[in-house]
């Protein structure tokens, strides 16, 4: 059993949390505590807390108010049951970027002020008070402590590095913060296919509990020692993050590593939002930290099929979001996990609204069906499917000497059942597909 996890959480913690004036540990065993609850106390626990924020919002914002009022909403008292909650507006990103100021509580005027490059690619602004910042750390180590990777585990992280040169006095300063969590970064940014082998070297000479990485980096990682043949370190847990894990991804990476893969599901806004339950079931949602919907495109609530996802986060006070459309999809189930997990289940997250190919009819084709086609391509090494007009698709590929013109024949049939024919298709054939500026590679985007 390791022993620097029970040092941290009961000497280095406490004098380090003393020191800088924070409650991470006392939020972590409540968060902790609540995995012995029932679901229906998860759920009141959840509603006294929407309850109080709807108060907060409603009395120290300019923004929800002025907006309650036009659905007849003068009071936070008006809102009396998950039904009325439902029938507040959706709040997106425009709204807030219109808006900005009306949704800072006038209450609270420290925040901390955080960026997402967002799925266009133009930053989004938010903000949250520091008290809202050390729950939702606290909600991410009891996600990644389910599974293994839990505060000072001994875990390697495959993870963006901050841009630009950092000095040394910041280089010394990261080195020590990262030794106090027990944990090891290797910037996935910096990863390519001729520095391969100083990674698998890094991770073999490191010898990791646990695995934290963005989910492509490590897939290519996976690709490499399978496809080499190679002897590495294998760690007791993997988990994954920041984009879609595939069920062909989680094979490999597993087969690589000899060890179990988990998904893990956030955003920058919110951090951890949903965690995989150890036995590979779904992803537990942290209901007692977020509320969590789906709606379909008419803003009707969903459940048991895939619909756009809107999150609230109860603790955040500095600047509340409230039913915020965050530009993911999911498919929410109701029934109960036989884990034990009170917390509600998430059975996928079918990816970004945008990664949603369009046709000209008005149909759609799920960004799901390209992994699941271009991975039958043994001649296609990385692809990335690009819409820019309504009635025509961008395929771009890096291939390797086992393609030919007839697997360009058979992506083309495949696509078109699926498009009835709507869409032109054009092929272009590049060397590499670069990430985005946050280290992700987006497998579709549709910009139309």
């Amino acid at each position: 059993m390791a022993l620097y996890p029970s040092l941290l959480r009961s000497c280095l913690m406490p004098a380090y949390e003393m020191l800088k004036g924070k409650n991470l540990l006392k939020h972590l065993s409540t968060y902790e505590q609540h995995l012995g609850y029932s679901q229906q106390q998860i759920l009141d626990l959840q509603w006294q807390a929407l309850q109080a924020l709807i108060a907060h919002a409603f009395h120290n914002t300019q923004y929800y108010p002025r907006v309650w009022a036009e659905l007849g909403i003068n009071d936070p008292r008006d809102i009396t049951s998950m039904q009325d909650f439902q029938r507040l507006p959706i709040v997106t990103k425009d709204d807030i970027k219109q808006h900005y100021a009306e949704f800072v509580s006038s209450q609270h005027s420290h925040n901390i002020r955080k960026s997402t490059g967002g799925s266009t690619g133009q930053p989004f602004h938010f903000e949250l008070d520091l008290e809202s910042n050390t729950r939702r750390e606290a909600v991410m180590w009891r996600g990644y402590g389910w599974l293994g990777a839990g505060l000072g585990q001994r875990t390697l992280y495959l993870w963006g590095a901050d841009l630009g040169q950092p000095s040394r006095f910041k280089t010394i300063k990261n080195a020590l913060y990262h030794g106090f969590y027990n944990r090891k970064m290797l910037n996935s940014f910096a990863m390519n296919k001729d520095n391969l082998q100083q990674y698998v070297e890094q991770m073999n000479r490191y010898k990791a509990t646990a695995m934290v990485s963005y989910v492509n980096p490590l897939y290519e990682l996976a690709l490499y020692i399978n496809q080499n043949q190679l002897q590495v370190w294998q760690p007791q847990t993997i988990l994954t993050g920041a984009e879609p894990l595939h069920e062909f991804q989680r094979q490999e990476i597993a087969k690589a590593f000899n060890a179990p893969v988990y998904n893990t599901f956030g955003c920058r806004e919110f951090m951890l939002m949903a965690a995989e339950c150890p036995q590979h079931k779904q992803l537990h949602i942290n209901a007692d930290h977020l509320v969590v919907e789906t709606v379909d495109e008419q803003g009707q609530v969903v459940t048991g099929s895939s619909g756009d996802l809107l999150v609230t986060d109860l603790y955040n006070y500095g600047m509340p979001l409230i039913r915020y459309l965050n530009g993911d999809r999911g498919t929410l189930l109701e029934q109960s996990c036989s884990c034990g997990n009170p917390l509600p289940l998430m059975s996928s997250i079918d990816g970004r609204k945008l990664d949603i190919i369009k046709t000209p009819s008005g149909g759609s084709i799920p960004g799901e069906l390209f992994p699941h086609l271009f991975k039958e391509f043994k001649g296609i090494s990385r692809f990335q499917v690009v819409q820019q007009r309504l009635e025509q698709v961008r395929i771009k590929l890096v291939v390797n000497e086992l393609f030919s013109e007839q697997d360009k024949q058979g992506i083309r049939e495949e696509i078109n059942k699926y498009s009835h024919g709507e869409l032109a298709l054009e092929f272009e054939l590049v060397d590499e597909i670069p990430l985005t500026a946050s280290g992700k590679h987006r497998v579709t985007i549709c910009e139309v």
